[in-house]
């Protein structure tokens, strides 16, 4: 037996909650006789049990067979594995066409055998035991089945995408034409239980009621036992549903705990399988988007060299002289990484911009975004616009260059040495740090990283700066310094402190001293990029 073959057999061997609902409500019909009442035999349930099981597996047999087709060439399924991936995502949907014919097609069936095997034997048979048996049969084939059948499809195809995604599979994003939302959602899954098993036996029940108020005495006890029936059922496959969205949910949140348990540890090659196309099955494929990316990362962290070059050539060659001022900046390029920014730039009229950015991603990328980014700048000093102008237009740009996910953050500031005042704006960068009178504030941003909202308007803020404040714009890779035992970061709280206790330092010593204090905390080549830019107005 080859494996689609095995595949096929487990998936039908799992639809026995389908026949178990069936042959209970068939016992529960001739405990309270209303079988014998309707003349039905032995050999008739047995017949109505054969057309059952033709009905519901040539169901099973449709739904499972383009997957079985492709499953079935051993010697190359890798070739057809994005058919088998289409395929798994419209399974729920072609079961619950394939499952919906046959029940409704068996519902049919029964309306129609029974009430003339009743009438052929003589049995005592009116119209309202005709419309209580109807609703029976499309509520049990047609309804019932049905769900039940397109839930145990969902687990089995959580399963089957589960052992398939040993081999790489189920990682990758789906169009939404693949599947239908309206099944497998998760915010449409508790309402569709509840029109099942709660709000359809509800409304049938209350007919039973009226069928039977109006009905003599035999009428009656048919009907109320049909209630019976249905209610068992019901119940029945209320569990039976609960248990397997239940044991669907463990899977899936098992994989998505899998996962992000692999990306705190940093095993970026891991892959979490996409059990299923909904809310959750879009949080792995973005686990899987995330791992990737910095699996990229740490594969060009060897051939970065280049980058590194190219960034220390853009960066300024000489600190400006501003009456009452001292800037400093300074980088520290790891081969491992790449991609920060920082320039200043002095206007004619004595006026300064100071700009800090981090690249998205790493490598070559980062690197020729860095020196598009730095050419723009330089570009855009020579018009003398208004920084949040300059801003708005470095994000149609990077909107229009940038590759989908990736982005700049960026702090850009117009400091004015005549008025002592900064025009800044702050998109999406770590916030720089105000050191004032032993004071630390933080300049927050305000607006998203460059590159990924196109048409936004960006704003400045403005910051007065008085004698003796000392400003520290940085980037993420001073304060993700890793401790020498690699889980504790530096952080923030550690660099504002560090600030305070600096306070009376020159600002051309403060990249040296920071940079002390980072190595003794543990920080060597495989930390990021550490870049800084300092402003210091004299006292």
């Amino acid at each position: 037996m080859n494996f689609s073959d095995k595949r096929y057999w487990s998936y039908l061997a799992g639809l026995w909650p389908l026949l178990l609902i069936f042959l209970v409500g068939q016992i529960l019909m001739r405990l309270n006789g209303n079988a014998a009442q309707l003349g039905i035999t032995a050999s008739l349930s047995i017949m109505d049990t054969s057309v059952f099981l033709l009905f519901f597996g040539g169901a099973a047999w449709w739904t499972f067979s383009p997957l079985r087709r492709y499953l079935s060439d051993a010697a190359h399924p890798d070739k057809h594995r994005r058919l088998i991936e289409t395929h798994m995502a419209d399974f729920p949907w072609r079961a619950l066409k394939a499952y919906l014919v046959a029940g409704w097609s068996f519902a049919a069936y029964l309306i129609i055998i029974i009430p003339l095997v009743a009438m052929l034997g003589n049995h005592p048979f009116t119209w309202r035991m005709f419309v209580s048996l109807t609703l029976n049969f499309c509520f049990g084939a047609g309804v019932l089945g049905p769900a039940l059948a397109v839930a145990i499809s969902i687990v089995y195809s959580t399963r089957m995408r589960l052992q398939l995604s040993r081999r790489g599979w189920f990682t990758s994003l789906l169009g939404d034409k693949h599947t239908d939302k309206h099944i497998t959602s998760s915010a449409h899954r508790p309402w569709l239980v509840f029109l099942v098993t709660g709000f359809l036996p509800v409304l049938i029940l209350s007919v039973y009621v009226w069928l039977a108020l109006g009905g003599n005495q035999t009428e009656a006890r048919f009907i109320l036992s049909q209630s019976l029936v249905l209610l068992v059922m019901s119940a029945s496959a209320s569990i039976l549903l609960v248990l397997s969205i239940t044991r669907t949910l463990q899977k899936v949140t098992v994989t998505l705990e899998t996962g992000l348990k692999a990306l705190a540890d940093g095993h970026f090659k891991a892959h979490v399988p996409v059990l299923i196309d909904d809310d959750m099955g879009e949080l792995a494929r973005g686990l899987n988007t995330a791992m990737q990316g910095l699996q990229e990362r740490e594969d060009l962290k060897d051939s970065l060299s280049l980058a590194a070059e190219i960034q220390q050539g853009l960066l300024p060659k000489y600190d400006p002289l501003i009456p009452l001022y001292h800037l400093k900046g300074f980088q520290q390029t790891c081969y491992s990484v790449g991609g920060d920014y920082y320039d200043y730039i002095k206007m004619d009229d004595g006026r300064v911009w100071l700009m800090i950015a981090d690249v998205s991603g790493k490598g070559y990328p980062a690197a020729l975004t860095m020196a598009n980014l730095q050419a723009m700048l330089r570009g855009l000093t020579t018009l003398n616009w208004p920084i949040e102008e300059a801003v708005n237009y470095l994000n149609e740009a990077l909107c229009d260059t940038l590759a989908a996910g990736h982005f700049v953050t960026l702090f850009m500031g117009k400091l004015q040495p005549e008025s002592h005042s900064l025009i800044w704006i702050n998109a999406g960068h770590v916030p720089p740090l105000l050191l004032r009178d032993g004071e630390i504030q933080r300049l927050e941003a305000s607006a998203p990283p460059l590159g990924l909202v196109k048409g936004i308007q960006y704003k400045v803020d403005r910051t007065e700066i008085q004698a003796g404040d000392t400003l520290l714009a940085y980037t993420d890779g001073v304060t993700e310094t890793s401790g020498r035992s690699g889980k504790e970061k530096y952080g923030e709280a550690r660099l504002r402190a560090w600030l305070v206790e600096h306070a009376d330092i020159a600002v051309a010593d403060l990249p040296a001293a920071l940079l002390e204090t980072l190595t003794a905390f543990g920080r060597n080549e495989q930390d990021d990029d550490l870049t800084l830019l300092c402003v210091r107005r004299e006292k």
